[in-house]
């Protein structure tokens, strides 16, 4: 009697088991819905591009608003059969059909976020501006000194005249 417990116990363990492993359940396959947006055709995508240059990197943009037709968002959305879903956007601004903002969304880098990304290209834009500014400086500096020079000459060529 004990044996046949034991046996029913053991098939209905093992029933339970089988149930729950995926090796039973119904094939499920993936969905991929917009622009599929990897992050090599992300990057080529740089300010001052026409729309003509990003339409043929990214393709046509899956929304178009035509309340803002300086606008396009590519949308990718991902459902795998087994698994999180992922979800990507890109946004693009234009301005006379160039871009000049590029905003990413769930688009990964490299172990960097976004965010992180976006504060060190802004720390590497502001050393640029510094430099820019310096150089800047040199230039005034050295032009002063032209047109002092200039003026010394003029003063001595106006005296000469006299």
């Amino acid at each position: 009697m004990n044996y046949i417990k034991i046996l029913t116990y053991t098939l209905l363990l093992t029933l339970l088991i089988g149930c729950q492993s995926k090796l039973l359940t119904v094939h499920k396959i993936d969905v991929q819905q917009g622009n599929a947006l990897d992050i090599e055709m992300v990057n080529k995508i740089e300010i001052g591009m026409t729309q003509d240059q990003v339409q043929f990197v990214l393709g046509s943009p899956l929304i178009t608003d035509s309340f803002h037709p300086d606008r396009w968002d590519y949308i990718y959305h991902f459902i795998p059969g087994y698994g999180e879903q992922e979800k990507r956007q890109l946004t693009l601004i234009f301005d006379r059909g160039e871009v000049i903002e590029i905003n990413k969304h769930n688009i990964a880098e490299s172990n960097i976020t976004n965010d992180n990304s976006e504060d060190i290209n802004k720390s590497q834009n502001d050393n640029e501006e510094a430099e820019l500014s310096e150089k800047d400086k040199e230039e005034l500096e050295s032009l002063e000194k032209q047109a002092d020079t200039l003026e010394e000459v003029l003063q001595e060529n106006k005296n000469l005249k006299n």
